[in-house]
């Protein structure tokens, strides 16, 4: 039989719509479904206000993104498709060619953090740019010490529920060539406000994605936190109750003050930057006794130091609370400052200031150099002098002409203790100087003038220390700390029309008299605002300035 054939024109038509039915088309008339979603659940709402899905590939949907409570956004996320503007509450999305859900992610408050012991990490050995409020250091992070996670907390009704249940931090330690400098930070949280002296900074705590247990998401919009160690004696000393992912502490005791975590800035060699997303959220943490919750032996956490999971072995139980704290004033804190008397008959400067400190508001004469002030370290309790932070910090120390006097109690803390003065005044004047002669010291920037207060005496057990000064021996000198003599407060200047504000409120200075040092220079020249003047030193050492936090004061009758 004779077989038929079929026009070629007919097989490729056949085909074409085969490949019609058979191949997907990426584009044209077929639609993809559009889902919005939020994270975490009940934090706001994700709406698509084209309101047409499912749409073509390519099609711009108009979407917006609204938090509810005290709840912010973040950003948006797609696993596929395009944001015009991803951190924009309100933008357009472009579909891909596949359905898909779009997320809306919020940040609640910073929430408390229950902090475990890690132990036998493994070094990281990474380079980081690290930049905030305080410092702009180049560090390397060592291995993991700590990790947090988000909790409950009961204090006072009511609980402070968690916010964020994927926020969690891992906490490394830091080597870096700055550590000697400190600050005094004035901190508001739950248990009132509180003055910290702090230095470092020590660690950094590294936003984290807690795998196992719980398999969380990764932690949008939480920060990067510098760690400083808190080295003044804070503690709080109240019971609270903890709940977090590994168990109820119904009861424990919030006690000291250990650390103190700035929002950070944060670069590594090759990767983009990490900004700052809540610049006045803080942390601080303190140490908690009497946990009784077991956590597990280890956890599984990605962070950006770790790609692949990391095992990190706790301790047990919890061993601090992180609490968001309100950063009120900071002022980095001075170097101790030796003070040598002057001797010649040196120039007076003769002239009217306007000073304005937390006492009182005066215009006065200033009148003669008595004494000039050296910035120094002080080896006390250790036996290594820590680094003077602050070189080219001093002091030309001048009598002026008050009208009256007044008198005021004022409690006062440094690395002596907790000491309660009797302060009468004012009679001298701090003005920051150059010392041009003898070492070459560039300008003082950044150095309040102080107000002298006379304190009067009272009883005080001397202390022996070792200082050691630009002037002293390469060992340095070992004296002994008498009673305070002078309190030095941080004062507005104005001279003429030119107005010196005050730079670091919280700072202040406690001057002791010295016995056993006999190391002096004769000579030095000195530049400050008023004039520029050689200074003929006498022997011995005469002072010892001593940086202090004022924790309250009241005035006295007169």
């Amino acid at each position: 039989m004779r077989k038929r054939l079929i026009p070629i024109y007919s097989v490729l038509v056949v085909a074409i719509v085969l490949l019609a039915i058979l191949v997907p088309s990426c584009g044209g008339g077929r639609t993809f479904g559009l889902t919005m979603a939020v994270s975490p659940l009940g934090s706001g709402t994700a709406v698509d206000l084209t309101g047409g899905s499912p749409y073509t590939s390519g099609t711009l949907v108009s979407i917006q993104a609204t938090p509810l409570g005290s709840y912010q956004f973040v950003k948006w996320t797609a696993p596929a498709g395009t944001f015009a503007n991803a951190t924009a509450a309100a933008t357009t999305f472009t579909m891909p060619a596949q359905n898909v859900t779009v997320t809306a992610h919020f940040v609640g408050p910073l929430d408390h953090f229950k902090s475990y012991n890690v132990a036998d990490a493994s070094p990281i050995g990474r380079n980081v740019s690290l930049k905030d409020q305080f410092v702009n250091i180049q560090a390397t992070v060592r291995q993991a010490m700590l990790f947090a996670n988000p909790t409950t907390k009961v204090h006072m009704p009511p609980a402070m529920d968690i916010s964020n249940p994927d926020h969690h931090l891992t906490f490394y330690w830091l080597n870096h060539t700055e550590y000697g400098r400190q600050w005094n930070v004035e901190v508001k949280n739950q248990f009132g406000t509180q003055l910290l002296t702090v230095g470092g900074p020590v660690a950094l705590a590294v936003p984290t994605q807690k795998l196992v247990p719980g398999n969380h998401t990764q932690p949008v919009g939480l920060d990067h936190f510098l760690v400083y160690a808190v080295v003044n004696q804070v503690t709080v000393g109240v019971p609270v109750g903890l709940k977090d992912e590994f168990g109820d502490d119904p009861e424990v005791a919030v006690g000291e003050a250990i650390f103190f975590a700035n929002p950070v800035e944060k670069t590594v060699p090759g990767a983009a930057i990490t900004p700052i997303m809540h610049p006045d959220e803080h942390l601080v943490f303190y140490k908690v006794t009497g946990s009784t919750a077991q956590p597990p032996t280890m956890v599984q956490a990605v962070n950006q130091f770790n790609a692949q999971a990391q095992n990190l072995y706790l301790s047990s139980p919890a061993s601090l609370l992180g609490v968001p704290s309100e950063k009120l004033e900071w002022g980095e804190q001075l170097d101790h400052f030796t003070v040598y008397q002057v001797t010649q008959e040196p120039t007076p400067a003769l002239e009217e200031v306007r000073l304005k400190d937390q006492f009182i508001d005066i215009t006065v004469n200033v009148t003669w150099p008595y004494y000039f002030c050296n910035p120094a370290s002080k080896m006390f309790l250790t036996d290594v002098f820590p680094p003077i932070m602050h070189p080219d910090y001093h002091f030309t120390w001048y009598a002026i002409e008050p009208e009256g006097q007044q008198s005021w109690s004022v409690q006062v803390q440094n690395q002596f203790g907790s000491q309660l003065l009797q302060v009468t005044g004012p009679s001298y004047l701090l003005v920051p100087a150059q010392k041009q002669v003898p070492g070459d010291h560039g300008l003082p920037v950044g150095l309040d003038h102080f107000l002298l207060y006379a304190v009067q005496p009272g009883p005080y057990e001397p202390t022996g220390v070792w200082v050691k000064d630009q002037f002293s021996s390469p060992t340095g000198d070992s004296v002994t700390v008498g009673p305070p003599l002078w309190f030095g407060v941080p004062v507005e200047k104005t001279h003429d029309t030119n107005v010196i504000q005050i730079k670091n409120p919280l700072t202040h200075l406690v001057f002791y008299g010295l016995g056993g040092a006999e190391v002096s220079y004769p000579k030095v020249q000195a530049a400050d605002q008023f004039h520029t003047q050689n200074l003929t030193l006498g022997l011995p050492v005469y002072m010892l300035g001593v940086p202090s936090l004022k924790l309250e004061f009241h005035p006295l009758p007169p």
